[in-house]
C-alpha cells in the first residue's frame, strides 16, 4: 500500500474528484481536522465515496458545501449513467459520510 505525506493528501483532496483510501488518512487525522476546519471555517465532512470489503475511499469536504461537493463528484464520476444510478450513488454517499472528527 502506498503511503502519502500530508501535503500529498491535501493536494489530491483539492481536486474534488479523486478519492483517497481512508486508511491513509488515520495517521494525519488531527492535522487534517485542524487544516480543513481553518480552511472551511466550519466542520469538515469525510464524504465516503466508495466502500469495498477491504477498503473505503473518501474526500474531505466542507459541511456547508456538502451538497455541492456531492453533486460535483456524482456528475464527474458518473457522467453517462442514468438518473436512477446517480440517485442511488447520492443516497449511498450521503448515508456513509461522517464528520471528519469522528474518523
Amino acid at each position: 500500500m502506498q503511503q502519502y505525506k500530508l501535503h500529498e493528501i491535501i493536494a489530491i483532496n483539492s481536486k474534488g474528484t479523486d478519492s483517497i483510501l481512508i486508511e491513509l488518512l488515520h495517521p494525519y487525522k488531527r492535522s487534517l481536522l485542524t487544516y480543513y476546519t481553518d480552511l472551511f471555517c466550519c466542520e469538515p465532512i469525510l464524504m465516503v465515496t466508495s466502500i469495498f470489503n477491504a477498503a473505503q475511499y473518501g474526500i474531505i469536504v466542507s459541511s456547508n458545501e456538502f451538497s455541492e461537493a456531492l453533486e460535483y463528484y456524482i456528475e464527474n464520476d458518473l457522467e453517462n449513467e442514468d438518473y436512477e444510478m446517480k440517485e442511488s450513488e447520492r443516497e449511498t454517499i450521503s448515508f456513509n459520510s461522517i464528520m471528519l472528527k469522528d474518523l
